[in-house]
C-alpha cells in the first residue's frame, strides 16, 4: 500500500458525495480512484467530480480491476452485502453505509467473509463523532453512570411525505428498501443505543404502516429490549411527525442514577458547519451529573465539524488509521450486525407475536 489510502465507491447516489467530500478533505491520507454503478453515466459524472480516474457498471468490475485498498458501499440496503464479500476475498477493506445490511443472513455472510479474509469493516455510524455523542461515551468510560446503564431510551421523530418516496424507484418496498423507519432512519440511534447500553439478548416489538398508504413498509415501530448488562430500553421510531422533531437521539440512565441524552436536531442551512450529510447537531438536552452541564445545540454549532468537512471525514479517518495500525476501527462490522439483528427482530416478533432472542 502507498502512503495514500486508495478508495472505490460503489453507487454513486446521494450518500456517496458525503464519502467524497470526506475523502477530498484528506488528500495526504485518501485518494478516490474508481468508483461503479449501473448508471454508466451517473457513475462517469461523479467519476469527474471527484477526479476518480476510472468508472464501472459493476462492484464486480472494479474490484477485478484492481488498485483499491477499501471499498465504501453507498447503494440500496438490500445490495449491501455482495460488493464487501466482493471486496473481502480480494483482500479489500470495507466501509457500509448504514445499515449494515437488510437482513440478517447477509449479516452473517459479510462478518464470516470479513473474518475468513481478515480485512477490515466498518459500519457507518458517523454521528458518534458529534462532540455530544463523545461527552456520553466518555462520562460511561469514566464511571460517572456508575458501573451500567440501566434503563435507555432510542427514539427517532421524523417526517416523511410522498415525493420523498417518489424521488428513488428504490424507496417504500421491502425488497428494494428492505423496511421503513427502522431500517432506513433509525440505524442510527439503535447504534448509540447499543453502543452506550451494550448488546441486547432480547426484543419484544410492533411495527405498522399507520399514515403513508402508498409505500409498503412501516412507518411507525416501538419495541422494549433487554441488554446483557441487565438493563432494559425502549426504542420507537416514526416517520408521521410533522414537522420533525428531534429526529434522531438517546437518553441513558446510569446505576448512579445520573441521566444524560443525545439529541439530534436538525438546523436551517445558514447554521450548518458543513454542506453535505448530516444537516444536524447533536446536544446533551439531559445532562444530570453532579457538577456538570449539559452540551447545548449553541455549543454544537459553535463546534462545528471539528476541522473536517463533515462526520463521515471522521470515521473515514478512522478507517485509514485502522488500516494502518492493523487495529479494529472505532465502529465495527459486528457493531452493524447487532444493529440489523434489532431491525430484523422487530420485524419477526411482529410476525410472530412473540419476544425474539438476540445470540451476539
Amino acid at each position: 500500500m502507498g502512503s495514500r489510502v486508495r478508495f472505490g465507491i460503489v453507487g454513486t447516489g446521494g450518500i456517496a458525495n458525503a464519502h467524497a467530500v470526506g475523502l477530498a478533505a484528506m488528500p495526504d491520507d485518501a485518494e478516490i480512484v474508481s468508483v461503479a454503478d449501473i448508471d454508466m453515466g451517473r457513475a462517469r459524472a461523479f467519476a469527474d467530480r471527484w477526479h476518480a480516474h476510472r468508472a464501472f457498471e459493476s462492484a464486480r468490475e472494479m474490484l477485478d480491476a484492481g488498485g483499491i485498498d477499501v471499498v465504501c458501499v453507498c447503494t440500496p440496503h438490500p445490495l449491501h452485502a455482495d460488493p464487501v464479500i466482493l471486496a473481502a476475498e480480494r483482500g479489500i477493506h470495507a466501509v457500509v453505509e448504514k445499515p449494515l445490511t437488510a437482513a440478517l443472513s447477509d449479516a452473517d455472510r459479510v462478518l464470516e467473509a470479513q473474518a475468513k479474509h481478515g480485512t477490515i469493516l466498518s459500519s457507518m455510524s458517523q454521528r458518534r463523532w458529534f462532540p455530544a455523542a463523545q461527552r456520553i461515551r466518555r462520562a460511561i468510560d469514566d464511571g460517572k453512570l456508575g458501573d451500567k446503564v440501566v434503563m435507555g431510551e432510542s427514539y427517532c421523530e421524523m417526517w416523511r411525505n410522498e415525493a420523498y418516496y417518489r424521488r428513488d424507484a428504490w424507496r417504500g418496498r421491502w425488497d428494494t428498501e428492505g423496511g421503513g423507519v427502522m431500517m432506513n432512519q433509525s440505524p442510527h440511534n439503535i447504534d448509540f443505543l447499543l453502543w452506550y447500553a451494550g448488546p441486547a439478548v432480547e426484543i419484544f416489538g410492533y411495527w405498522a404502516n399507520v399514515n403513508h398508504p402508498y409505500v409498503e413498509i412501516e412507518d411507525n415501530a416501538v419495541a422494549v429490549i433487554r441488554f446483557k448488562s441487565g438493563g432494559l430500553g425502549i426504542i420507537k421510531g416514526t416517520v408521521s411527525m410533522d414537522p420533525a422533531r428531534r429526529i434522531h437521539g438517546v437518553s441513558i440512565v446510569g446505576s448512579s442514577g445520573a441521566t444524560t441524552s443525545l439529541d439530534c436536531w436538525e438546523i436551517p442551512p445558514e447554521r450548518r458547519a458543513c454542506v453535505t450529510g448530516p444537516s444536524d447537531v447533536g446536544s446533551n438536552d439531559i445532562w444530570t451529573i453532579p457538577g456538570e452541564v449539559g452540551l447545548t445545540v449553541d455549543d454544537a454549532i459553535g463546534e462545528g465539524t471539528l476541522g473536517l468537512p463533515n462526520f463521515h471525514a471522521h470515521q473515514l479517518r478512522d478507517v485509514i488509521g485502522a488500516i494502518r495500525e492493523r487495529r479494529e476501527p472505532a465502529v465495527t462490522g459486528l457493531d452493524g450486525y447487532r444493529v440489523v439483528a434489532i431491525i430484523q427482530g422487530i420485524y419477526e416478533s411482529t410476525r410472530t407475536g412473540r419476544p425474539v432472542a438476540l445470540t451476539i
